[in-house]
């Protein structure tokens, strides 16, 4: 090869490295008005949740400010469901995440266990095992 072809691709090379530098600095302003736009969302719904609960307070019989706001009798029937349609023992994670709720969440977790616990009290819910729930009466066998 000689010079002039070595500064033919370095000059080649170069233009594709630029076209690259244009194009990445694109799709970064791009993302930067997407992250901007989320955060302005997030700020938009924690403004709707604070005036929610500040309004929420001030009503006869509200729940407080970070407590469940289903019934019990509601989130019962909806804890029986899952049972129900489980056909076996359940652990309390997998009956968070049927609930569309996030098991990673210790709070939601320790919620329901509690509440399958009354239920236990109840007799309409036994523990197999510790942690393991099914509909009382159910034929579901031990699950590990």
């Amino acid at each position: 090869m000689d010079r002039d072809q070595i500064l033919r691709l370095l000059g080649e090379r170069e233009a594709v490295g630029r076209a690259e530098v244009v194009r990445l600095e694109q799709e970064a302003a791009r993302i930067t008005g997407l992250i901007e736009e989320c955060r302005r969302e997030v700020d938009r719904l924690a403004t709707a949740r604070e005036v929610l609960s500040g309004l929420a307070e001030q009503l006869p019989g509200a729940v407080a400010a970070g407590h469940d706001l289903k019934p019990d009798a509601v989130l019962a029937d909806q804890l029986l469901a899952v049972l129900a349609e489980a056909g076996r023992p359940v652990r309390c994670r997998d009956v968070v995440a049927a609930l569309g709720e996030d098991p990673s969440v210790a709070r939601r977790v320790e919620g329901v266990r509690h509440r399958l616990k009354n239920l236990v009290k109840a007799g309409r819910v036994s523990e197999v095992e510790p942690g393991l729930f099914t509909l009382t009466g159910g034929s579901g066998t031990s699950a590990g």
